[in-house]
């Protein structure tokens, strides 16, 4: 608190000097007024989002033109496209974001930019005085140019490309292994970022489903952030690399690789010519017998199950039998031949008997919602509850409270949380149905980013 005074005070101090200094002649004043013109404003700073000078400018918009940096001085922030709470949404900027604002309306909304377009927040929810905040730091999206998320679309050829790439730039602070080969003979690859002396371990696995590709972007983004600022990097007191020196990560970032060709490249995304010719045949028998009412395009699109038409999410062997299934290979539905059957499954079952991590999390899409609840033993369900409120209120996601344990057989957080005794979570990112909109990456990445050094100092601290 005493710090946060200071601070006040210094930035009153400066509006003071400013302000003096620029009416202290009839030339200074003449120039500040040019300076409005060109959007360089001059305000008296209070503690809260700002107050407006006499001579401030109002533009044919309704706002009074400015030009400073604001902070983020709530818990979230939505940034919106237009001055309404109706307005669609373009991201959640997390505590402490800083903006350039433009201009401050008349009814409750400031005008800022936000990469690179105009955007609008609430003012009460912003303040002029810079926030110090001990949680993250300020960082350069520029800086992270390796792996691409302005395309709507994110293959597995792409994830060949970032891997290495990562592995060239960063290769003395990962490990990048093939822990398996899906059932199109495509690697299964696993990121582990860490000292190999860490007394706990933390599971990441995301494309799980092949319409869910957007979980592999964020993924794979979250990867590059943390090595590119491994060294100079630091979340609540804590440097990066103490985190990692304490917490390692294992990330799983396609573990269905087959799966997320298919829905993004169709057919062409098979590379066996028996599998691919079992994917027509699924469709036509689904389509004759009216399971279906799509097009084959479209029946690709939203393909989930792996090339031999596994369900991943209904394979694990947890309650398998239990499952709901369809009863043959499809795009999506069927549990498998039997339990843990398919070449994916084993890969991960496999690497996490070796590392017997603290919390396994699972990334699916859609419903920004953290579900932690899966029938397991009060000590389990224990820490799965912590962790997922520990998340809940750093992304601002919703705890869910209420599971049917019947969401959970066969899929990968019902067997940690009951058959391995790990806690699990699953993360529903995002708001739109799958496959997500581009548009949705932004909001995603914000509340996501800093989730694995939250998680990483709760494991320290605890």
């Amino acid at each position: 608190m005493r710090r946060k005074g200071f601070c006040k005070l210094t930035a009153l101090l400066l509006s003071a000097v400013m302000l003096t200094g620029c009416a202290s002649s009839k030339k200074k004043k003449e120039e500040a007024l040019a300076d409005y013109a060109l959007c360089e404003h001059i305000v008296s700073i209070d503690t809260g989002a700002g107050t407006i000078s006499d001579n401030a400018v109002l533009d044919v918009d309704g706002f009074y033109v400015v030009k400073d940096n604001v902070y983020a001085n709530a818990d979230s922030l939505n940034i919106r496209m237009a001055p309404s709470t109706d307005s669609k949404l373009v991201t959640i900027a997390p505590y402490g974001t800083r903006l350039q604002r433009t201009g401050i309306g008349q009814e409750g909304w400031d005008r800022v930019e936000y990469e690179g377009d105009v955007c609008y927040v609430t003012h009460s929810l912003v303040t002029v005085v810079p926030i110090q905040s001990s949680k993250t730091f300020e960082f350069s999206t520029v800086a992270l140019s390796i792996v691409e998320t302005k395309r709507q679309q994110y293959t597995y050829d792409d994830l060949c490309q970032d891997v290495a790439a990562l592995r060239e730039a960063f290769g003395s602070k990962m490990k990048l292994n093939s822990i398996g080969f899906s059932a199109d003979n495509r690697s299964i690859f696993e990121i582990v970022i860490g000292s190999n002396n860490a007394k706990k371990d933390i599971y990441y696995v995301a494309g799980l489903c092949g319409a869910e590709y957007m979980t592999s972007m964020v993924i794979m983004k979250q990867v590059e952030y943390y090595l590119h600022y491994y060294d100079a990097g630091y979340y609540n007191g804590y440097a990066f690399s103490d985190l990692f020196e304490n917490v390692r990560v294992h990330v799983i970032p396609m573990l269905n690789p087959d799966s997320v060709q298919v829905s993004q490249l169709l057919l062409q995304g098979v590379s066996d010519t028996r599998l691919k010719t079992q994917l027509k045949e699924w469709y036509d028998r689904d389509q004759s017998s009216g399971g279906i009412n799509l097009n084959l395009e479209n029946y690709l699109r939203f393909f989930n199950a792996n090339a031999e038409g596994t369900d991943l999410r209904r394979n694990f062997p947890y309650q398998w039998d239990l499952a709901n299934t369809v009863p043959e290979p499809a795009s999506t539905g069927f549990r498998g031949k039997s339990e843990g059957s398919s070449a994916e499954v084993k890969a991960i079952l496999n690497s996490i008997s070796k590392n017997n991590p603290s919390i396994v999390v699972a990334y699916h899409t859609t419903g920004s919602k953290i579900y932690y609840q899966y029938s397991q033993r009060d000590d389990v369900l224990s820490k799965a509850k912590s962790y997922g409120y520990t998340l809940s209120k750093m992304m601002t996601y919703e705890l869910s409270e209420k599971k049917m344990a019947e969401d959970g057989y066969g899929t990968l957080a019902g067997y940690c949380n009951n058959v391995a005794s790990i806690p699990a979570l699953t993360i529903n990112l995002g708001n739109g149905s799958a496959p997500l909109s581009l548009s949705e990456f932004n909001a995603i990445w914000n509340a996501l980013r800093d989730s694995w050094a939250e998680l990483q100092v709760t494991m320290i601290e605890w």
